[in-house]
């Protein structure tokens, strides 16, 4: 399922019919367990923040230099004093030490940080990313699709999505088990006629500017939150070699994903869906 960025509205879809599959609630329940721990956390960290020094620059490019708290201050704190209002809400994503950081993630210690805009190429890959967000959100809630890769591509992004059966399980003949996941093929096509219910329920969910929030879990924890889902197991399995990852949250979708993201689903102002074709797992035939 492909899609882009447009200046037009979404057309309205008189009855959304919205799926909502059992796996939604599983993900919701583990991750407000996995979210208070990580709160209690932060609020330890919090408890013996340090005094840290942001190297920035204003509105006018001059270098400054402001006081922050470890684990506290975030670079959108950081932007309110050197940047106006206006150009506060137009940024996309932050650079802390040149890695790509949330907006609204706490900074750790002494760093450099940079403000991107969507006129920067990687505040559009981040932007075209969140929207792919978006995307999966909506397959989910009208399909129960089971989501693959969703990455940002020039000028747009796409989801590969696994359709299920009306009962919303993926069909016992399509199982991506290990070892046959190029084999499988996708159970149920989207036309062009699912266009304008695709793009209505992804107007809502801009319209409802959903935070987006990031948690950074455990392999094991990973494994028990997508575990109704072969793709991301296997992509845990196979892929992940790091003890610990990152997932994020907007609204009711869950997915593994290394981030970062805008503030909310509200800065992604319009789209149209483009495309949507059958494909293979990983494109292998």
């Amino acid at each position: 399922m492909q899609a882009e960025n447009k200046n037009e509205a979404a057309p309205e879809a008189s009855e959304l019919n919205e799926f909502n599959p059992s796996f939604i609630e599983h993900r919701l329940k583990l991750w407000e367990k996995f979210k208070e721990r990580y709160e209690q956390d932060l609020k330890a960290k919090q408890s013996a923040t340090e005094k840290i020094t942001v190297e920035t620059v204003d509105k006018n490019g001059a270098p400054k230099s402001i006081d922050g708290q470890s684990w506290i201050t975030t670079p959108m704190d950081i932007a309110k004093q050197v940047l106006h209002k206006q150009w506060c809400d137009s940024l996309v994503i932050a650079k802390v030490n040149g890695v790509l950081w949330d907006l609204n993630r706490p900074l750790e210690g002494n760093c450099s940080l940079e403000l991107l805009k969507f006129d920067e190429q990687e505040g559009q890959q981040v932007f075209w990313h969140s929207s792919a967000h978006i995307l999966g959100e909506a397959m989910e809630r009208l399909y129960g699709g089971h989501l693959c890769y969703g990455p940002p591509i020039d000028n747009g992004f796409y989801y590969d999505v696994f359709m299920c059966d009306a009962s919303g399980q993926v069909p016992a003949a399509n199982k991506p088990e290990t070892g046959d996941l190029i084999n499988g093929c996708v159970h149920s096509t989207v036309s062009q006629s699912h266009f304008p219910k695709i793009e209505s329920v992804m107007k809502s969910i801009c319209d409802e500017k959903q935070p987006f929030e990031r948690l950074e879990l455990s392999k094991d924890e990973l494994l028990q939150l997508f575990d109704y889902n072969k793709f991301k197991v296997r992509i845990l399995k196979e892929k992940v070699t790091d003890d610990r990852t990152t997932v994020y949250r907007c609204g009711t979708l869950i997915d593994l994903c290394r981030g970062p993201h805008v503030l909310h689903t509200g800065h992604v102002k319009a789209f149209k869906v483009t495309k949507a074709s059958s494909s293979y797992w990983e494109g292998k035939a």
